[in-house]
């Protein structure tokens, strides 16, 4: 589980404490255990040295029930647990000990002949039994006076220097395990005393964060206020530490919130009747182009009616005058009367094909899946005999996706762009082609249809797409056409949310690129929605204005 701020704390104050006593804990045993290991050293010369004085007569004597005497009434004493005395040669005079097994063992006893720089220096020792133990081996020096006093042959005295000399040696062992046994119980006082310690702080420890903490606290209150929606939420700190820095930068940020928020309402209410208003605006400007809408069809339909009456009217005449009088006619009278049927042809195709450019956007055919390739080489099919007869190959590079759209519309897409590439391919052209191909990128279809025909003029580039705008130039002129096909596709692809464009350069060729919103493909989930065709006047309007 994850630990929060305040018991991290605690856990590191806890930390801190232990380690404090534990260290405090730890110098003490070692300084406890380095003093008392010196007292006993101290208490072991202090013996040894008494002994080797006492001990003086004896050994010059060679007295060794007088030195076992000594020995055992020292052992009385309880930090006592060898005295062993030896002669001038290192040699064991007398030994004893607490523990008899330890007098048969060699190590036991120092070896002084190898050794003598250990006299009177404190060695600490273990023994299995006796555990540690401080051990002193003293010189004993006789002096003039002891030796008079001796038994031994005067003849000896005689020839012995009026000086001191080494008579011998004594050994005194002195226990620690009693002062080892204080020291643990002063270590085991201590960590109890410790436990207590930290036991007791840990309550404590954790009244003092949660007081600390109490500040942050009320701001998470205040916060949680504020979240509610509260803005008259205040934090009542005042100290001068961090904390009540923050507290006053609380109190501070509360407030620009509160006025930013009535500043924020004061515009929304202000927002609310700009929208109300610019509603109303758009609801009469809607209905002002339903008006201008329905007046369009209107004029459209009564210019079609008074073009297109008279112009069927004449073409009804000149028709009846071949009929009737052709025998009678001369060439040039026929000729003039068939050219009057073929301009009246002229205009009305151009007439119609004005009236369904007007209808692209407002009536809207039934959404179908269309299969493209199959659409282009049904193309293919019908411009044969114009491919034939100029040499030029219609290539579809790659795969044409299929596409939720109106066939017919979608049709006349390809239809335009394709009978304008093979009009404008030119007889100068080198390699005849029409290319046809499509790339799905970004969310959307793009695609092309590129000839290696005369191309454009650059100058002319941003008028292909207007309606009777053509190119200047002599080739484009030559070329029959009524300039409304590109503006027709235009029109169509805009309908479907998408752009078209061209690249030429003047004798390359020309690429007529158009995309189509992805939502329009037959593998995509918005294509999926059923879309009913518009019949209606009003469902035109409506359609018009989305």
């Amino acid at each position: 589980m994850r630990i929060g701020i305040q018991g991290k704390l605690v856990l590191s104050f806890m930390f801190l404490m232990i380690a404090a006593l534990g260290g405090s804990w730890f110098l003490f045993a070692s300084e406890t255990r380095s003093v008392m290991s010196n007292v006993m050293g101290a208490k072991a010369v202090e013996i040894s040295q008494t002994l080797a004085m006492a001990s003086e007569t004896a050994l010059l004597d060679h007295n060794l029930g007088e030195l076992g005497r000594m020995g055992k009434d020292l052992l009385k004493n309880r930090d006592v647990i060898t005295v062993a005395f030896y002669n001038d040669a290192g040699k064991p005079l007398s030994v004893a000990s607490k523990d008899l097994d330890s007098r048969k063992d060699p190590t036991f006893l120092p070896d002084l002949k190898n050794n003598i720089e250990h006299l009177m220096q404190v060695r600490h020792r273990t023994s299995r039994v006796l555990g540690k133990y401080a051990e002193v081996t003293a010189p004993v020096l006789a002096t003039p006076t002891a030796v008079e006093k001796s038994s031994i042959d005067e003849d000896v005295i005689a020839a012995a220097p009026q000086s001191t000399r080494l008579v011998g040696y004594v050994t005194v062992n002195i226990s620690e395990a009693d002062q080892q046994e204080y020291v643990r119980r002063i270590n085991v006082i201590l960590g109890i005393v410790g436990g207590l310690v930290l036991l007791a702080s840990l309550p404590v420890v954790s009244i003092l964060v949660h007081r600390i903490f109490m500040p942050i606290r009320q701001l998470v209150a205040a916060t949680d206020r504020i979240a509610a929606g509260d803005l008259e939420a205040q934090v009542a700190i005042h100290r001068p530490d961090v904390i009540g820095i923050l507290a006053r930068s609380f109190n501070q940020m509360v407030k620009t919130i509160r006025t930013q928020q009535q500043a924020l309402e004061s515009a929304n209410r202000g927002l609310e009747e700009k929208v109300l208003q610019r509603t109303y605006q758009l609801e009469s400007a809607n209905q002002r182009l339903s008006r201008e809408i329905a007046e369009k069809e209107d004029f459209l339909r009564a210019v079609s009616h008074d073009l297109n009456a008279p112009l069927r009217n004449i073409a009804g005449m000149a028709t009846m005058l071949l009929m009737k009088n052709r025998e009678r006619f001369d060439e040039d009278v026929i000729h003039r009367l068939e050219r009057i049927q073929t301009n009246v042809k002229i205009e009305t195709d151009l007439i119609g094909e004005l009236l369904e450019l007007s209808r692209i956007k407002t009536r809207r055919h039934k959404m179908e899946l269309v299969d493209l390739g199959s659409m282009v080489n049904e193309l293919g099919d019908m411009f044969e005999n114009d491919l034939r007869t100029k040499v030029i190959d219609l290539i579809v590079d790659n795969p044409l996706p299929v596409v939720r759209c109106e066939k017919a519309r979608m049709r006349q897409v390809f239809q335009n762009l394709i009978d304008n590439a093979i009009k404008y391919m030119g007889e100068e052209s080198g390699v005849r082609e029409i290319h046809v191909g499509c790339t799905i990128k970004s969310g959307e279809a793009e695609f092309y249809v590129r000839d290696t025909g005369m191309g454009i003029e650059p100058e002319d580039i941003d008028k292909v797409f207007c309606v009777f705008r053509r190119g200047k130039s002599a080739a484009v002129q030559s070329v029959a056409g009524k300039g409304i096909g590109l503006s027709s596709v235009k029109s169509i692809i805009e309908t479907y949310s998408g752009n078209i464009w061209v690249e030429s350069k003047p004798a390359q060729g020309s690429k007529f690129i158009f995309t189509l919103n992805g939502q329009h493909l037959a593998n995509s989930d918005a294509s999926q929605v059923t879309e009913r065709p518009i019949e209606t006047e009003e469902d035109e309007e409506i359609a018009a204005l989305v």
